[in-house]
């Protein structure tokens, strides 16, 4: 090893836990597991818990306009959103147009029965709803993860992704409510039944119109 590779080895090894963590944190742009920074650093865990803790006081919300969120299933920074006011007269940009109560459907449908198929959607919906699962596609909070082999077609599996959980500011999807704390069994039996238990393609699909 030559002089110049031992001193950068002895310079990363010189460098806290809390600095290592807080550089790959800082780099990436999207939440990072602990599994990852476990396999990255080569630190034993306790050691990188104690540096993610530290972090967490450095960056809080009365210290810092940067704070440390657990989100996702892993770890990201993010600008902190006492700022929020400030930052949006800085970047003077437009907002994404807000979801339809459509988009908002399609994506509970998913969120609690998923992963389902086009059709499915529009089973459970009653309705066409290809124009908005394309819309959700496009904001990436929709996205394709398999197929339905077993089908006609053999048509895409969607699911909500990693976007979806972040913008709802969950750390996975255990975090929202169940399903049977929102819906009666009765309904929750029905719905499962419609998506489930029969593919309803032709009479869905043929309807016209649908959501924008």
């Amino acid at each position: 090893m030559n002089t110049s590779v031992r001193k950068c080895a002895h310079e990363r090894d010189a460098l806290s836990a809390t600095a290592v963590i807080e550089a790959i944190l800082l780099v990436s742009s999207r939440p990072v597991t602990l599994s990852v920074l476990l396999s990255v650093t080569k630190l034993p865990e306790p050691k990188v818990r104690a540096a993610i803790s530290k972090l967490k006081k450095n960056y809080s919300l009365e210290a810092s306009g940067i704070v440390l969120r657990e989100v996702a299933g892993g770890f990201q920074f993010a600008t902190n959103p006492l700022c929020a006011d400030v930052l949006e007269r800085f970047r003077q940009e437009d907002r994404p147009s807000p979801l339809s109560g459509a988009a908002y459907e399609v994506l509970a449908c998913i969120l609690y029965l998923g992963p389902l198929t086009r059709a499915d959607i529009n089973v459970a919906r009653g309705v066409n709803s290809d124009a908005v699962v394309r819309n959700l596609l496009d904001r990436n909070l929709l996205a394709e993860v398999g197929l339905a082999k077993g089908r006609a077609g053999t048509p895409a599996l969607l699911d909500i992704t990693e976007d979806f959980i972040l913008a709802a500011g969950a750390r996975d999807r255990d975090d929202f409510p169940t399903l049977e704390a929102l819906v009666g069994p009765e309904e929750i039996a029905r719905l499962r039944e419609r998506v489930h238990g029969q593919t309803g393609e032709r009479s869905v699909e043929d309807r016209s119109g649908g959501d924008r």
